[in-house]
């Protein structure tokens, strides 16, 4: 059974979902990264990842009360059960890689279910280094 979770956008700490969702609930936090392709949805102001070959960097966690708190992510992440189509973003298990120690580990992630990758890709900016905190930072130094 998978325990723990690998978020890569406002879920991290720091960001406004972390402290709604997940402050004084992280039991275990290691940077870490997996397979995909990154892209910032202009029009939400948020991150999404699609099936891809680049690294997407991120935190796993693991969470006090996980399957409890797993119900309120998919609520925020508007998932809805396996294979419906409804769903902003589907919750799969992947293999995570721990960088300080090279270990893998399986982790849920939520990935954008993109219904139309032209779309995405001509109305959104990807980020192809994989790092949704970067690019955030990047764009608050350079609005200053």
């Amino acid at each position: 059974m998978c325990k723990y979770l690998f978020v890569y956008g406002s879920l991290m700490e720091g960001f406004f979902n972390y402290d709604s969702y997940l402050k004084g609930k992280i039991l275990e936090r290691k940077i870490a990264r997996t397979r995909g392709k990154l892209y910032h949805l202009v029009d939400k102001g948020y991150p999404a990842m699609i099936d891809g070959e680049d690294y997407v960097y991120g935190e796993l966690i693991l969470i006090k009360d996980f399957y409890k708190v797993l119900k309120q992510l998919d609520r925020l992440e508007n998932f809805f059960g396996n294979n419906n189509n409804n769903n902003e973003y589907n919750r799969v298990v992947k293999n995570v890689e721990v960088l300080d120690d090279n270990t893998i580990r399986k982790a849920y992630v939520y990935m954008y279910n993109c219904k139309d990758i032209k779309r995405l890709i001509d109305k959104n900016i990807y980020i192809p280094y994989g790092n949704w905190k970067k690019y955030i930072k990047n764009i608050n130094k350079n609005a200053v």
